[in-house]
């Protein structure tokens, strides 16, 4: 309670309404200058963070995969989607560990033999250089001295490699434990509010840019969801035929043989050329062979069955899963896959593709806004009514810019509640609306509303004119 001629305090919140009343507004330099302060630090921060934000990126890309599945169960059922999402997790944690439990003592049995077959098959490699080749490396000036060692150091580096990396105990680790948390919480909720949190961002700009923004970030979730959705098809579907390749022709480590093609099918134009060469290699340095072949006759039947299941892929798979959403030269692939796993190691490797293509697409965007020309729809006010029929066309005119030419003595100061409507239409409608006349009255209304006004000072009649 507040006694007779007390001041009341003055409050910045709406009682009613709830929202922030502000006191004072900042000029367009000021919001531009504030919007740029805020892009910079967010761009350092990421910077600073971008160790910490890569569960979110592998969140983001899970929700990608399975966010349609999610939507499409959703709407046949109108169970709630995180139900749904709840459901899939655990599905897909049971078929985890069904596989982990039937595959992986098979897989790590095999890799290791791999990983004791690499001196083997580099010291028959050197028995076949020295019975076959010694006389063409002399006459080449090649030592052969030389290409043992090299030979020897490949191999030491190689079963390096693939003992440091065979069986990673990182799983363990603190720091993984807490990043696989952040991990699924994040995939969860991208799956189930994905939708929520691209229409906060949208929300986040001028109305006026809302159509444009809906098309581009149509075009960008289309490619982006394509290509994952794809590549994680792929790498099942060449894994699978590339096993039932190899166990029909007999190829020792068919299992992670058939892994690696598929993971390495996520290396553009490099990745499927090496997961033959390794299948073409494994061939050719086993110890028994299929059918009575020799073991060249093998290798090179696996490398025409790799180049086989290669031009089917391209032919039918890519065009049916991805489509042709990536226009990139092949020099610019293999450049922008080196620069994503210098930068951001195998995430970079996988990301790099889908990135440069969405670069690609907003780019494209810019260029035409840069390049386009600005179209203005002129309108003619002789009359108080066409006020009201320009009005009614905005809808139709959103996200344009209209200008309107009010003749003299058409406006009057009673009208201050129809343009007002009139300017809140506009402003609904994202229409850049500005006003040319010679009418003092209109002038000083309009620019009252906060509309752009040029008011050109009225010619002098001619008996003043003449007079003066």
């Amino acid at each position: 309670m507040c006694s007779t001629g007390e001041k009341r305090p003055v409050h910045s919140m709406a009682e009613n309404s709830g929202s922030i009343q502000m006191e004072v507004t900042l000029s367009p330099r000021a919001r531009t200058v504030v919007i740029w302060i805020g892009v910079i630090a967010g761009l350092v921060l990421l910077f600073e963070a971008s160790h910490a934000i890569r569960p979110f990126i592998w969140a983001i890309v899970t929700a990608y995969i399975f966010h349609p599945i999610v939507s499409a169960i959703h709407r046949a059922t109108r169970l709630p989607k995180h139900l749904i999402t709840v459901w899939l997790y655990l599905m897909l944690a049971l078929l985890i560990t069904i596989l982990v439990i039937n595959l992986l003592p098979s897989l790590i049995e095999q890799a290791q033999a791999i990983q004791k077959q690499i001196p083997e098959a580099v010291d028959k490699a050197d028995a076949w250089l020295e019975e076959h080749q010694i006389n063409r490396l002399d006459r080449l000036g090649i030592e052969s001295d030389f290409v043992d060692q090299r030979l020897s150091e490949l191999a030491a580096e190689l079963a390096a490699t693939v003992s440091g990396s065979l069986l990673p105990l990182v799983l363990g680790t603190f720091t993984v434990a807490i990043d696989i948390f952040i991990y699924l919480v994040a995939s969860f909720y991208f799956i189930v509010y994905g939708d929520r949190f691209v229409l906060a961002i949208r929300n986040i700009l001028n109305r006026r840019y809302h159509r444009e923004v809906d098309r581009l970030l149509t075009d960008i979730n289309t490619t982006l969801g394509a290509y994952i959705r794809g590549q994680a098809l792929l790498v099942l579907i060449m894994s699978t035929a590339s096993y039932i390749a190899l166990r029909i022709l007999e190829v020792d480590y068919a299992l992670v043989l058939a892994i690696s093609t598929g993971f390495l099918e996520l290396i553009p134009i490099i990745g499927p050329w090496t997961a033959g060469s390794i299948a073409v290699a494994v061939g050719l340095f086993q110890d028994t062979t299929p059918f009575g072949w020799s073991n060249l006759t093998l290798a090179i039947t696996i490398g025409i069955v790799y180049f086989a299941l290669r031009q089917l892929e391209d032919i039918f798979v890519i065009p049916l899963l991805i489509g042709r959403i990536v226009h990139l030269h092949p020099l610019l692939v293999i450049f922008v896959v080196v620069v994503g796993t210098t930068l951001g190691g195998i995430l970079g490797l996988l990301l790099a593709v889908p990135i440069a293509a969405v670069t690609k697409i907003i780019a494209a965007y810019f260029y035409a806004k840069v390049t386009a020309r600005e179209v203005r729809n002129v309108e003619v006010i002789r009359e108080r009514e066409d006020l009201e029929r320009v009005a009614d066309q905005f809808p139709d005119l959103t996200n344009s810019t209209v200008v309107l030419v009010v003749e003299p003595e058409v406006v009057r100061w009673q009208d201050l509640e129809l343009l007002r409507r009139i300017t809140d239409r506009a402003h609904d409608h994202a229409i850049n609306l500005s006003v040319v006349t010679q009418d003092g009255i209109a002038g000083a209304l309009f620019t009252a509303l906060g509309i752009s006004t040029s008011t050109i000072p009225a010619p002098l009649p001619a008996e003043a004119a003449s007079v003066h």
